[in-house]
């Protein structure tokens, strides 16, 4: 069974820790993680059909809960890895943005995290992908604009999020 640190409303963790099914039950707030990885387009997931939320949307390369007392940069290392079975450095990894997700799915599913959004730059062709079939249903490079108009139309998670990354990307950043 997972567990995650419980964090308070500055994302400072308090020293307790609970269930995964606890977390998302009573919306106690955690940390979680994720990576976007471009080079010419975003290299983004579609979520498995099978999965409790957001099935089928197209979201980050990978994402994830941050187990009790592992580092943020490990759990995205050990995500990427995971989810679509491609090994980074951490020193790879850029710090993007933060930010608080207070979604309820269901009365007895809520997500209250703080997500630590990173980024990195890699051309990965996609036969070195290997995906984790119970959390990816696909993998595609999607160039900046089709993703866009994907947004638009409501294909994809977080919407908020890219906001922050095509800002950048429009303004020459990245």
């Amino acid at each position: 069974m997972e567990y995650f640190d419980l964090i308070d409303d500055n994302g400072l963790v308090t020293g307790k820790t609970a269930s995964r099914k606890d977390v998302h039950k009573n919306g106690l707030p955690h940390h979680a993680c994720g990576v976007v990885i471009i080079r010419g387009g975003v290299l983004s997931q579609q979520r498995s059909y099978r999965k409790e939320k957001n099935a089928g949307l197209w979201d980050l390369t990978a994402s994830g809960h941050i187990e009790a007392g592992e580092d943020i940069l490990d759990a995205l290392v050990r995500e990427i890895e995971e989810e679509i079975g491609v090994h980074v450095l951490k020193k790879e990894l850029k710090f993007l943005t933060k930010y608080w997700r207070n979604e309820k799915y269901r009365e007895d599913f809520v997500e209250r995290e703080l997500d630590y959004i990173y980024l990195l730059k890699k051309d990965i062709p996609l036969e070195k992908i290997s995906v984790q079939e119970e959390e990816v249903e696909n993998v595609s490079w999607i160039s900046f604009e089709k993703f866009k108009d994907m947004i638009v139309r409501g294909e994809v998670v977080k919407r908020e999020l890219w906001k922050v990354l095509f800002d950048l990307h429009d303004r020459g950043e990245l």
